[in-house]
């Protein structure tokens, strides 16, 4: 699903953003001002993002000391980027009415910023330092571990794993009970387990359906917990007997006793297109592990088909009934938009729908390991 690339890509450093409609109410426009030390007379810009570029909102040149002052441009409650060049940059939730105030060092944006003025983006904040500090205080003890016992590093990285498992749950769960109406409490949903923390998705919609009823994350989130339903974990997936490329029948059967990955794409998407040099780079990493991806194709024209596959790389299986939306495999599988991933254990058996980019990579690394 689209809101858990954007919630895993925010807390990577990269964001594919959705809009939602406008809140209604006072129109006044607040700044964005602060201080970036090693950044004198340095460009930072507002910009948005969307699936077809990225746009400048205002921009403005730091003093001498690294003082600036931006408007507050953002039209619609949505995520936005502060940055100074492309490796330098944070993410603030804003509506247009905040007055913010961020400091840090102008060269390490993401590691030192502190930010006032708003608590959805104070909570932002929280959750990358929280997911910041685990990843380096767990990379810490795995290389200290190969280090000075190096017949055991292939057994520390489960246990890791099953820690970082554990503890980023329990912070989830703290995080939505203590922030229930922030739209920043949907970023800590992919430390929950789709199969049994269930009931914490549904809490959490009812209260952000009340919160924001207009919001586009609130509504794919809410189609999001609604699939989840319908072909909840542990269930067994339906099976898919398509044709090859090559005009070949595939079914998705013929590859039980893997863990497999359902991708369902099309060479006319661009999220997709875009997404493929991740799962091709993923695939290379994971493909000797008893690892496959079975690729579901919603294209109807062979040849672009073929040629987006040669295009991008993609060596693993695909079929394809060339029916766009039309497919079978669609209803099967409720699929309502793409790229769109479906992963299954080695009996064929859901293990989690609609990961992307980090955390479905994260998931791959706890249950290949």
């Amino acid at each position: 699903m689209k809101i858990l690339s954007t919630i895993g890509l925010l807390l990577s450093g990269t964001v594919i953003l959705l809009f939602s409609c406008k809140q209604k109410g006072d129109d006044k426009q607040g700044t964005i001002s602060g201080k970036l030390t090693n950044s004198g007379n340095t460009m930072v810009y507002l910009e948005r993002f969307d699936d077809k570029g990225e746009y400048i909102l205002d921009s403005s040149k730091t003093d001498a000391e690294g003082n600036f002052t931006l408007g507050n441009k953002a039209t619609e409650k949505d995520y936005y980027v502060i940055r100074t060049d492309k490796s330098n940059m944070v993410f603030l939730l804003l509506d247009g009415k905040e007055n913010i105030q961020i400091t840090g060092d102008g060269k390490k944006m993401e590691k030192t910023y502190t930010v006032k003025g708003s608590e959805d983006c104070e909570l932002i904040r929280v959750i990358k330092d929280f997911d910041g500090h685990l990843t380096d205080s767990l990379n810490v003890v795995y290389s200290t571990r190969r280090e000075t016992d190096p017949s055991k590093k292939d057994s520390v990285g489960p246990v890791l794993q099953k820690y970082y498992a554990t503890v980023t749950e329990k912070f989830a769960k703290e995080f939505i009970s203590a922030h229930p109406k922030s739209l920043v409490a949907l970023s800590t949903i992919r430390y929950l387990d789709q199969q049994k923390d269930i009931q914490v998705y549904e809490n959490l919609l009812i209260s952000l359906q009340g919160e924001y009823p207009s919001s586009k994350f609130v509504k794919d989130f809410e189609v999001m917990v609604a699939n989840l339903k319908k072909l909840p974990a542990g269930s067994q997936a339906p099976e898919i007997r398509l044709n090859t490329p090559e005009g070949k029948e595939l079914s998705l059967s013929s590859f039980k006793g893997k863990i497999i990955l359902l991708d369902f794409w099309a060479s006319w998407c661009g999220p997709c297109r875009r997404e493929n040099p991740h799962i091709v780079e993923m695939y290379k990493k994971f493909k000797n592990k008893n690892f496959e991806i079975f690729g579901v194709s919603l294209d109807e024209n062979v040849s672009a088909w073929k040629e987006a596959i040669k295009k991008d790389g993609i060596t693993w299986p695909q079929v394809s009934e060339l029916k766009r939306w039309e497919s079978q495999v669609v209803k099967l599988y409720q699929v309502e938009a793409i790229p769109y991933t479906v992963l299954l254990d080695k009996e064929g058996k859901v293990i989690a729908k609609g990961l992307v980019g980090a955390e479905l990579e994260q998931k791959l690394v706890e249950i290949l390991n």
